[in-house]
């Protein structure tokens, strides 16, 4: 896969963390996540869209305006990428920072997502 089009699929990933409307985060999933992707973490195991994006909303609904963003470079080969990213308040108070592996499917979508948190900021 084309490095821009990676970046173009975190870069929707990670809006799909940052609005606020529950159908738009849904529609932004569908369009990145194959049906039936994985999405883990140390708090939570996700299968599907629907269970991702209930996971999503309650993180939003606990910070609100707070964004995630990737901080670095997509590192790739083969069908596997990760990238680092931050969590951070309006006011730039980091309230996460992590690093998520992916692996793609054969549409170029998510398969799985699995992430893994840095101590806490």
């Amino acid at each position: 896969m084309i490095k821009e089009t990676l970046e173009t699929l975190v870069d929707r990933y990670c809006a799909a963390w940052n609005t606020a409307d529950g159908a738009e985060r849904r529609s932004i999933l569908s369009s990145v996540l194959i049906d039936g992707g994985l999405y883990v973490d140390p708090s939570v195991r996700a299968v599907g869209i629907e269970a991702f994006a209930l996971h999503i909303d309650g993180v939003v609904a606990r910070n609100p305006g707070a964004r995630i963003s990737r901080t670095g470079p997509i590192d790739a080969h083969h069908e596997v990428l990760r990238f680092p990213w931050s969590n951070r308040l309006a006011d730039g108070k980091v309230l996460r920072a992590g690093i998520d592996f992916c692996t793609l499917a054969a549409d170029g979508k998510f398969q799985s997502v699995v992430g893994f948190f840095d101590p806490v900021a």
